[in-house]
């Protein structure tokens, strides 16, 4: 017998130290990626990285979704408005990292994006995407940290994209609430019902999860810190 919860069931995927590419539903927006952004953040201690070319780096909704004080102010976030800005923000990105700790994860949103404008030509284009995915992909395998990224759409020009992500994750808005499906079809279903019968995929939604999350990540941080006597 199959019982409903009434409570966001608060799993969300395991990020792995590698590239992990995530299509999401255009309904379903950015909000998927900043709830995977926050619950790394949530689970430790370290500064996370946000680099922006698709114009979806909205720090307002990254305030509404917090569920702890001051999380946001281990996250940085950075915004390229041409490609030639894009490929620099990631080269400094990269440079950056190399004299400071790991971050829990670096999120790199419409990766493809910039290097579509009118501005740059074909070719060149290619090179310096092909570039930026390279960018990624050292940040992920040096620093042994999961980097996220998108794409602006799914074609012959973000293939390469594609091929470089060790894990391809699609998050697809269903009847049943936002379900994350990865390449081999296995799938965990976020579900919230409401007292009316009706599901909530909403900002109150995915808010819920990331606070059944946090209190999550407080406990296994109880769990890990070792006891010791006042004696000595």
């Amino acid at each position: 017998m199959h019982t409903r919860s009434r409570r966001p069931t608060a799993d969300l995927p395991e990020l792995a130290p590698e590239v992990t590419l995530v299509d999401v539903d255009d309904e379903l927006g950015v909000t998927p990626v900043q709830a995977l952004l926050l619950d790394r953040v949530l689970g430790g201690d370290d500064p996370a990285f946000w680099v922006d070319g698709a114009n979806s780096a909205n720090t307002t909704r990254l305030r509404e979704l917090e569920p702890a004080d001051r999380v946001l102010d281990r996250i940085e976030v950075a915004r390229g408005f041409t490609a030639h800005q894009h490929t620099a923000l990631l080269d400094r990105l990269a440079g950056r990292l190399a004299a400071r700790e790991t971050p829990s994860v670096v999120v790199a949103t419409g990766l493809d994006g910039m290097y579509r404008a009118a501005d740059v030509d074909g070719e060149l284009a290619e090179r310096m995407f092909v570039r930026a995915i390279a960018s990624v992909a050292r940040v992920a395998r040096v620093h042994d940290v999961p980097v996220v990224v998108t794409r602006r759409r799914e074609d012959d020009f973000s293939r390469p994209l594609r091929r470089a992500a060790a894990t391809c994750l699609q998050c697809r808005a269903t009847p049943f609430g936002p379900r994350f499906e990865d390449a081999e079809g296995d799938a965990e279903t976020l579900v919230y019902h409401t007292d009316d019968g009706w599901l909530q995929t909403t900002l109150t939604y995915w808010r819920e999860v990331l606070e059944h999350r946090a209190r999550m990540h407080e406990a296994s941080a109880l769990e890990r810190t070792p006891v010791t006597s006042g004696l000595r």
